[in-house]
Parts: C-alpha cells; sequence; structure tokens
C-alpha cells in the first residue's frame, strides 16, 4: 500500500459529497502534507481554502484556488478524471475511512524515512542526540496526517449533571488553567481548557514581562508551563524569572549575580518555578509546526495547563512548499489556527504574544484591528489583552502605569479596563486598585483622531 490510490479515492470521495454540509470538517481533519503525490497536496489545499471561507467545492473554483496557491502547472487531465470518477459514484461516502487509509500510508513513510536517515547518521551521533532524534520521529508520527474524528455525543451527560444541581464543566475545567498574578484580570478572564489567549502590545508596553509573570504564577499554582521563546535565550528569561520571584533588579541578577547568599525562601521558590517550567528556545524565523511538535512531545512527558509562544510575529512562514507564496497576513492565519487547533487538542491555555501595526500611537488605546498582519488573529482568539502605556516617557528607576483592555473574553465579560504598575527592573506587575485609577472610558483610535483633529 503506498498510498496514491487511496489518496485518489479519498478526493474522489470529497467530490462526491461535496454539497454535504459538514464537508469543511472533513476536510480541515488532514494536513495536505499527508499526501505522497504532488498534485494531491495541492488538490487537498485548495478544499481546504475554499471550505475554510464557506465556499462550494466545482472545477471553477478549484482550478482558480489552486492558481492562488501557486500551482501553474496543473494537471488538467488528473482533475478531468477524478471529477467524472466522482460523477459515476467512484468515491465513498464516508470519508472516515479514507482518511485513516492516507494518514496511515504517511506515517509509514514518515517513520522509513526517518529510519533510514538516522542509520545513515548513527556512527557519528552520540546516544543523546539519537534519543532526541528518535523523540522527533514519534512526534512526527503521531502528528502524521492529523486525523481528529471524535465519536459523537448526544449531550446527556451534560445535560443529566444540569438537571442534578451540578455544573456542567467537569471539576478540572471550571477554574482558569492560567494565572497573571493581577487581580483584574484574573477574575474577569473565562481561561479554561482549549482556550487561545493573545496579549498585544507596541514594543516596550510590558507583553513578555506579563506573559512571564503568567508563566511563573501558573507555575507557582502547580501547573505545568512550556515557554516557547523566539526573542531571548534562556539566561535572559532565567534572569527575569529571578527578578520577579526573589524581587531583585534583573539585570544585576544577569551580568553581576547578587551581594549575598539567598535565603531559604528565594531557593524555595525558584525551585518551585523550575519544577514546572519548561524553556523551549528556537531562533527567528522558526515554524509553528516545529514549535506544536515541540509543545507536544513536552506534554507527552507531562500533561502541561499553559503554553506562551513569544512572538507571533518573529515565526517564519509555513515549511510546505505550496504555500512559499504566502503573504504575511495568510502566514499569521495559519499559525493563529494552529494555536487554536493545539489548545483544543491538548486541552490547554495557548498563550500568543502579537506586536500592534504602525497606526498606533504610543498613548493611544489600540483596538483588536490593530493586531499586526492579520484579521485571523481576531477572529481565532478566545481572549484579547490589549497594553498601552499612559505616558511616552519615564522617569528611570520608576514604575511605568500600564492599561490593560480585555477586548475579547469568550464566556466572560468583554471591555473591562485594568490598571497595573509595572516595575521594569524587578519584571512584575502589581494592580491598581479602582480608587487609585484614573476613570478611563474606552476611547477608539477614531475617536481619538478626531479629537486631535478638532484641537481637543
Amino acid at each position: 500500500m503506498n498510498g496514491a490510490r487511496e489518496e485518489a479515492d479519498l478526493i474522489i470521495g470529497v467530490l462526491d459529497m461535496r454539497a454535504a454540509v459538514d464537508i469543511a470538517t472533513s476536510i480541515t481533519c488532514l494536513d495536505p502534507e499527508a499526501f505522497m503525490v504532488p498534485g494531491h497536496r495541492i488538490i487537498w489545499a485548495g478544499f481546504q481554502a475554499i471550505t475554510a471561507r464557506g465556499g462550494m467545492i466545482d472545477a471553477w473554483a478549484l482550478g482558480k484556488t489552486m492558481r492562488k496557491l501557486g500551482a501553474i502547472d496543473i494537471d488538467l487531465q488528473l482533475m478531468d478524471r477524478y471529477f467524472n470518477d466522482s460523477r459515476d459514484g467512484l468515491g465513498s461516502l464516508d470519508l472516515r475511512p479514507r482518511i485513516v487509509q492516507v494518514a496511515e500510508c504517511y506515517k509509514r513513510r514518515t517513520v522509513t524515512k526517518a529510519m533510514e536517515s538516522l542509520s545513515s547518521s548513527a556512527d557519528d551521533l552520540t546516544w543523546d542526540e539519537m534519543a532526541t532524534q528518535l523523540a522527533e520521529v514519534v512526534g512526527k508520527v503521531s502528528q502524521a496526517g492529523n486525523p481528529r474524528f471524535q465519536s459523537a455525543t448526544d449531550y446527556a451527560k451534560q445535560f443529566e449533571a444540569f438537571l442534578a444541581g451540578k455544573p456542567i464543566l467537569t471539576e478540572g475545567c471550571r477554574d482558569n488553567l492560567v494565572t497573571f498574578g493581577v487581580e483584574g484580570i484574573d477574575e474577569a478572564i473565562v481561561a479554561n481548557p482549549g482556550r487561545l489567549i493573545v496579549i498585544g502590545g507596541l514594543p516596550s508596553a510590558g507583553k513578555t514581562a506579563l506573559a512571564l509573570q503568567a508563566a511563573i504564577r501558573t507555575a507557582q499554582a502547580g501547573k505545568r508551563v512550556a515557554m516557547a521563546s523566539l526573542e531571548m535565550d534562556e539566561d535572559e528569561i532565567a534572569a527575569r524569572i529571578v527578578a520577579n520571584v526573589c524581587d531583585v533588579n534583573s539585570i544585576k541578577a544577569l551580568k553581576y549575580g547578587t551581594d549575598q547568599s539567598r535565603g531559604p525562601e528565594d531557593r524555595k521558590g525558584l525551585n518551585e518555578v523550575r519544577k514546572h517550567i519548561v524553556g523551549l528556545h528556537g531562533c527567528a524565523g522558526d515554524s509553528w509546526t516545529s514549535i506544536e511538535a515541540a509543545v507536544t512531545r513536552e506534554h507527552r512527558k507531562a500533561p502541561l495547563s499553559l503554553v506562551i509562544v513569544d512572538y507571533i510575529q518573529l515565526m517564519g512562514g509555513s515549511e510546505t512548499k505550496y504555500r512559499r507564496n504566502e503573504t504575511e497576513a495568510q502566514q499569521i492565519a495559519q499559525i493563529t489556527m494552529g494555536a487554536k487547533r493545539l489548545a483544543q487538542k491538548l486541552k490547554v491555555n495557548v498563550l500568543l504574544l502579537s506586536q500592534f501595526n504602525r497606526e498606533v500611537k504610543e498613548t493611544e488605546e489600540p483596538t483588536l484591528q490593530h493586531f499586526l498582519g492579520s484579521g485571523q488573529i481576531e477572529r481565532d482568539i478566545d481572549i484579547a489583552l490589549l497594553l498601552w502605556n499612559t505616558q511616552v516617557a519615564y522617569e528611570r528607576g520608576k514604575n511605568r502605569r500600564i492599561r490593560c483592555r480585555i477586548a475579547k473574553n469568550r464566556g466572560g465579560e468583554r471591555y473591562g479596563l485594568v490598571e497595573i504598575d509595572f516595575d521594569p527592573a524587578k519584571n512584575r506587575f502589581l494592580f491598581v486598585p479602582a480608587k487609585v485609577q484614573e476613570t478611563v472610558p474606552l476611547v477608539t483610535t477614531q475617536r481619538l483622531r478626531m479629537a486631535h483633529a478638532l484641537g481637543q
């Protein structure tokens, strides 16, 4: 079973039932990379692009979509044959067996290729390096094809819980998986399993610092966290964690150490964090695929509650050849959809950091439309925290007053405004009580521009 015939049968099966309501779910569950035949990859990518925008799969739409994907040399005879076979009823009305067959063929090819590569280089590798490569093979095989069909449910369990006077959510799903350590944020958001969270802000607004504080506070609550950083190395991340936990200056901890040996409380606090935070350090340009594989491996070792990725715009494009002509918006859309899928699959919170575009001024309140690169971010996320400075410049050594707008909060109230004091030296955020805050209404960028134009 080499897979070519199974792939053809699956494609014909999709064409058989292209008018079905649930066709998008069936197509989304299988990655085009699982196909051996290059033409089949292009066709499957075309299916996904058409159904993602709610379109109907037909010859005209498929040809136009594949040309947009960069498939200039389309095998027209192959497409004509598949459409003719679908009209003759040679496909399958149940796509699940076909998808499993294609995924199984992909797994076999993945294992064979990986083992051949490992065998050819085994003499030059240490045992640790071989173990790492074998772990990567296991990760690739477990994700190969990525079929995600689940058994149907009639919701009886949820209804019975309600009728018995119990919450519908099970005990492990009622509480937030992520803890920011900021009273106004933790009380407002609904971050149970499967949620995708984004923190947005201009440079120096405190995105990474707030994400790191979330990692620390979540770890202190006994939950495991994976921190994937494409911007900072392990030394800088460690120094910032030390500053937050031990109440010291992060730069001094990084460069000079401390003047005295730290007490048992500091050691206890750092050991507690160390047991529950794992760092996944990469380089700018790494793809979401590699990050997802690393996170999945860590989740198998011990379940994660929170995954942090710093940050979206540092990730590279897709590694798949047919997507080489993607725009930045399309690349970011692939990242956010992948992050959403990962959160739901592993039942974790995924926290992404994102820059704003240049339209946002330093002290103006941003909106969801200001995320850099794609409106897909706004559509995919469950929770959005937008940060901005209240002043252009601050005195050295003084705390910064940061405002945080909860612009999206699925399952909770939106547009809550939280004021927090940020201590950059200690990489720490503190909640500002309401009586200390200034009353700040929701102000959009458009209203701000109108006010400036009128000289107000």
